[in-house]
């Protein structure tokens, strides 16, 4: 048991600290316009989700395909889920591309206490005091945030919202998470096909002339399927208490790059909004250990 607490450990901070890492592999890309990035990224991802759905988990794959061609529901689901993360996955590219690094660790430091949120209206979910005071910090917290900017911090709650209702339709998902990935890559590709072809095929034009950015350009899908791998694998043999711990490292190292890296402002009220999520998420942490 120790041993595949220690394999679960590496595998689950590994796909955390990846994700983290993220906006320095998009600011990469900073020559490339935003949605041109979020075409390739989504056409590589299917590219490599197709190796890890289909070569990783055939007979697995197998089933779905199955219970795919017997439930309509579920490929709704799929479209949706498919909608909700080419959205996500485009707000933090343009986020990281126009110097907003910060406003998406806060997006995903909400999204913990987001989730809760919509548990309870959505699965009838019950929370303690506790909880319920912990959703209130984080909502003091964007109410202090958008009383000082003069406007609500957008990208944060876009990024919050849209992997939130993400992670909703995952739940009421039935097949293995491979295969919803590999489905949701492959529903959009021919959009970002089509994007690459007719809006802007000079994105085509790197594999001629610029083989760093067409590197980057197939890297991209690796970026993506890579720590979702980490992560099914991470989910598997760690307990949930310690998981989620764990999803709080990706907007703490995404913070740290703001600040240290990317030289975001980090003045007084940021930082006090930033203090009541932190209340609010280390309020709630503690209410689930003690249950």
């Amino acid at each position: 048991m120790e041993q595949l607490n220690k394999k679960g450990l590496i595998t689950g901070l590994s796909c955390y600290i990846i994700w983290g890492l993220l906006p320095l592999f998009w600011a990469l890309l900073h020559h490339i316009a935003p949605m041109s990035v979020l075409a390739h990224r989504i056409i590589w991802s299917a590219v490599f989700m197709s190796f890890v759905a289909i070569g990783m988990n055939y007979t697995q794959f197998k089933i779905d395909c199955h219970h795919l061609r017997s439930n309509i529901s579920q490929i709704v689901l799929l479209v949706l889920a498919a909608i909700l993360i080419a959205f996500n996955w485009g707000i933090y590219i343009w986020a990281v591309a126009n110097n907003r690094v910060m406003d998406t660790s806060f997006g995903y430091y909400i999204n913990p206490l987001l989730n809760v949120v919509l548990g309870v209206f959505i699965f009838k979910e019950r929370l303690s005091t506790i909880q319920w005071c912990s959703v209130g910090l984080a909502t003091l917290g964007i109410l202090f945030l958008t009383f000082q900017l003069g406007t609500i911090p957008d990208i944060a709650l876009e990024l919050a919202f849209t992997f939130g209702l993400y992670g909703v339709v995952k739940k009421k998902l039935v097949i293995h998470p491979f295969t919803s990935i590999a489905f949701e890559a492959w529903l959009i590709t021919p959009f970002a096909l089509a994007y690459t072809l007719y809006i802007d095929p000079s994105s085509w034009t790197s594999f001629q002339y610029d083989t760093y950015t067409a590197l980057l350009f197939v890297i991209s899908g690796l970026t993506t399927s890579a720590p979702l791998v980490l992560f099914s694998y991470g989910a598997r043999l760690l307990p949930l208490n310690l998981l989620g711990f764990l999803q709080y490292v990706s907007p703490t190292i995404a913070l740290m790059l703001a600040i240290f890296y990317f030289g975001e402002s980090f003045d007084t009220n940021k930082l006090i909004a930033f203090s009541f999520i932190w209340a609010a998420l280390a309020m709630y942490t503690t209410s689930n250990r003690t249950k």
